[in-house]
């Protein structure tokens, strides 16, 4: 506030020139003043308050792109599939004395248990995978179950120490090799030494590669487990349907 302002506030009334105290007058006014500031600032305050409501709404009522991920399933869930896969694996290669004809019966009930899940978790056709699970050769059952039977297991770079941590190509090399199947290290090896196969006509435990990493098939063409890279483990995931045609499917059974 300028002298003058004060000044013209504190001037005394013409009657009263002599003996009025200026001070109250001074003072009245002066509160006056800063007050209808206060009062401004306040109404300032609560616009930008609501215009900073507004900007943050709007922010949150655009789209954003939506990130494909794996579909999440819980530690309770994984460990089951994980356990009873193994168990299942054991029985399977306890069996290779057993007629071919029987085979097919060995671990039944708990082998459609496990479809049932693992076609609940990835929206997948049930009886389908049951159907495929239960009428795969043993060898290849062998592999999906030793392979099943680490998920949960951390990924690590280069790691390939079974129910402890795993790499892509460990854990296809791990689930073959239980089979009987011993395969080198590495998906660019994997791959190249392995024999190609048409999509449609993969079977469970066929290798799914695109450069740099590496699957196991589940049976239907867009099904797997994997151990996927950072901060990861082995699971069980859907591959989106743009990138199939990305990928390649071969066989390690030559």
């Amino acid at each position: 506030m300028s002298p003058k302002t004060i000044a013209r506030c504190a001037l005394p009334s013409a009657t009263h020139q002599k003996r009025t105290d200026v001070r109250p007058l001074v003072e009245s006014c002066v509160r006056s003043r800063v007050d209808s500031r206060v009062r401004a600032w306040r109404r300032a305050g609560v616009r930008l308050a609501l215009s900073t409501c507004v900007v943050a709404v709007a922010l949150l009522s655009v789209p954003t792109p939506q990130r494909v991920s794996a579909v999440p399933i819980s530690e309770r869930a994984s460990a089951w599939i994980a356990i009873t896969s193994r168990e299942i694996a054991l029985e399977l290669r306890r069996s290779h004395s057993v007629p071919e004809v029987e085979q097919s019966a060995i671990a039944g009930r708990k082998i459609r248990e496990v479809a049932s899940l693992v076609a609940h978790l990835l929206e997948a056709d049930a009886e389908q995978l049951r159907s495929v699970w239960v009428s795969a050769p043993l060898t290849r059952k062998i592999a999906l179950f030793s392979a099943l039977s680490q998920v949960g297991v951390p990924y690590r770079t280069n790691a390939d120490a079974p129910f402890i941590a795993l790499d892509c190509s460990a854990l296809t090399k791990f689930a073959w090799a239980q089979a009987g199947v011993p395969i080198e290290r590495g998906s660019q090896y994997q791959y190249a030494r392995a024999e190609r196969v048409v999509r449609d006509d993969a079977q469970v435990g066929d290798l799914v590669w695109y450069p740099g990493h590496i699957m196991l098939s589940l049976g239907v063409p867009h099904l797997i487990v994997h151990a996927r890279s950072g901060q990861r483990s082995v699971e069980i995931h859907r591959i989106d349907s743009t990138r199939l045609p990305s990928m390649q499917w071969v066989s390690p059974r030559q």
